[in-house]
């Protein structure tokens, strides 16, 4: 089947099969192609690049990737879509579809056997998992160039106006940008709130110490920086920080990258 994403061709699937979203894995499916196709060109992905989504839902986005990548390796945790996808990605010989839960993946054991010069995630991240998605595969150290994720649009511009522990993960590994925002109206069903694209750029690997350091600065948001991290540096804190210069006072997302980057040699 050509065109998934028409609503038409969207309906004539969730009938034939007698399905609907699954309101427990956050199904919503796009039924516009050009939003579709404005995901898929906006990203840089060509015949070299192997593309990993994340739930694939009917195929809608699966199709479009498929058309422009050398290979798309689709995880998909509702084995409901089986005959689903069968026939509508049945036709392309590049699309791989593996019933898994993605957070169960070894993503860098999985990169480590493809042979393409890029590897990157291009998804419509169901919204209640897209915290712990985005941290597992920017932790992940799996050689992945490049994350590029529908998400809650009140998400993306948390994630890129305002210090969170995942916005600081990402910051460590490279840069995020909100490639475009999209309608809730292009959603079947329609959720609640709108939703962006974000491109999360990966130029370096991630040390773990970081989320250590993270974890026990924002156990209490509202504390200090220097009463959170007693929990873990104990009596050496005032020291460590004055040693860095970091103010005692600052509230957790006060300090930048750079300044929990330093702390972490003291763990």
């Amino acid at each position: 089947m050509k065109n998934i994403a028409k609503k038409s061709n969207t309906m004539y699937l969730l009938n034939k099969y007698k399905l609907n979203a699954n309101k427990r894995y956050g199904q919503n499916f796009i039924v516009d192609l050009n939003t579709i196709k404005k995901i898929v060109e906006n990203t840089s992905i060509d015949k070299d690049t192997c593309v990993i989504e994340i739930g694939p839902g009917l195929g809608a986005l699966s199709e479009q990737l498929g058309y422009k990548a050398g290979k798309v390796i689709c995880y998909e945790i509702d084995e409901r879509l089986k005959p689903v996808l069968n026939e509508s990605l049945g036709e392309f010989d590049n699309i791989e579809v593996i019933y898994q839960d993605f957070l169960k993946v070894d993503l860098k054991k999985l990169i480590d056997t493809l042979d393409y010069d890029k590897v990157c995630v291009v998804a419509n991240l169901p919204y209640y998992i897209t915290s712990d998605l985005l941290e597992s595969m920017i932790t992940s150290n799996s050689g992945l160039s490049f994350i590029c994720a529908m998400i809650q649009k009140e998400v993306a511009e948390k994630l890129v106006h305002k210090h969170t522990p995942l916005s600081y993960m990402i910051e460590s590994i490279g840069s995020i940008d909100i490639k475009m925002n999209i309608s809730r109206h292009v959603f079947m069903p329609e959720p609640h709130v709108d939703s962006s694209i974000i491109e999360i750029q990966i130029n370096q690997p991630y040390d773990d110490k970081l989320t250590k350091i993270l974890k026990a600065s924002f156990t209490q948001k509202r504390k200090t920086i220097y009463n959170n991290l007693k929990g873990l540096f104990n009596e050496d804190t005032k020291n460590i920080l004055e040693k860095e210069n970091i103010l005692l006072t600052l509230r957790p997302e006060q300090l930048s990258i750079d300044d929990y980057m330093k702390l972490i040699k003291y763990l």
